[in-house]
């Protein structure tokens, strides 16, 4: 079927377009052959051939071309994923905000948060949401905000309580603050460094540190405070973005870490870790509420920022 290079207008597109070929340009990316595209949704091969050639020309474009590993989308093909997601994502928030309606639930709210926010005000608000809404389904992910933001664009998260990060489609999003977030260095409660109250930075660089992935904003906060210090980021290093984690490795060695205050003072309140007098020169932008324009109001989201307070600069 030939390809006209010309884009349709947007009437002959919703006349055309069907969602199973949008679920099947999703499954060619990111399987990379046509055939496991086509077991994915439940299709023959040929079925599968003949779909794709007719999105091809329903959308004037070429989508996918062939590679040494197999389908590769082109520039058109990625760019069109990028809103299959969201439009795959939408039909799913359609479809369990009906079934939730059908059989007497109040909805869904899928929440990203970084650790920080984890800690603190958001935790307490999504109780206070949860007993204002007992039949909601709330799914939280805690990760990194470099993480937590492309599944907040593919439409896999409602909200995330994070910070932003330079992505390519961040036109998209909205960023309301929320408050600031300061940052601690750490060790275990029975390090013997938490009995110096002389330290530097530089007392540390030799030290084996915990810090998050060279990605996250936190490690890159980290990163530039010890070139301000003029030194280099230490060598000996375990990467993780595990709180948990981060708080065994401190309690069974002489390692040291960073983390956000309120996380640090969840910790030493259980006799699990210690802050160091050791302060960074950087510290992390504030934290807020991440969320798509495109993405349609959702009454429960509203109320859970609503519960959040925001808090003051220290």
């Amino acid at each position: 079927m030939a390809i006209n290079m010309h884009v349709p207008p947007l009437t002959s597109l919703l006349g055309r377009l069907r969602l199973r070929q949008l679920s099947l340009a999703v499954a060619v990316e990111e399987l990379g052959s046509l055939r496991k595209a086509a077991d994915r949704i439940g299709i023959s091969q040929p079925a599968a051939t003949k779909m794709l050639a007719e999105l091809e020309a329903a959308l004037g474009l070429p989508l996918f071309e062939r590679g040494r590993r197999g389908m590769v989308p082109t520039v058109y093909g990625r760019a069109l994923n990028r809103h299959a997601h969201l439009v795959i994502s939408d039909v799913g928030a359609l479809r369990d905000e009906l079934a939730g309606l059908a059989s007497g639930a109040a909805g869904r709210l899928a929440v990203g948060m970084i650790t920080a926010a984890a800690a603190g005000p958001l935790s307490i608000a999504i109780a206070q949401l949860k007993q204002r809404r007992p039949r909601l389904d709330i799914t939280i992910t805690v990760e990194t905000s470099d993480v937590l933001i492309p599944m907040l664009e593919q439409g896999r998260l409602d909200v995330v309580i994070g910070r932003p990060v330079q992505t390519d489609h961040g036109q998209d999003i909205v960023f309301t603050p929320i408050g600031p977030e300061r940052l601690s260095i750490v060790c275990g409660a029975q390090n013997p460094l938490r009995t110096r109250p002389d330290l530097s930075l530089c007392d540390l660089a030799e030290a084996a540190w915990i810090l998050q992935p060279r990605s996250s904003p936190l490690r890159q906060v980290v990163d530039a405070s010890f070139r301000e210090a003029g030194m280099e980021t230490p060598a000996n290093v375990v990467e993780t973005a595990s709180i948990l984690t981060a708080a065994t490795l401190l309690q069974h060695s002489g390692m040291i870490a960073v983390v956000p205050h309120s996380v640090a003072l969840h910790y030493v309140s259980s006799g699990m870790m210690a802050i160091l007098p050791v302060m960074l020169t950087r510290q992390l932008d504030p934290y807020g509420a991440l969320t798509r324009k495109t993405r349609a109001a959702m009454p429960a989201l509203s109320e859970l920022m609503a519960l959040i307070p925001c808090e003051p600069d220290p």
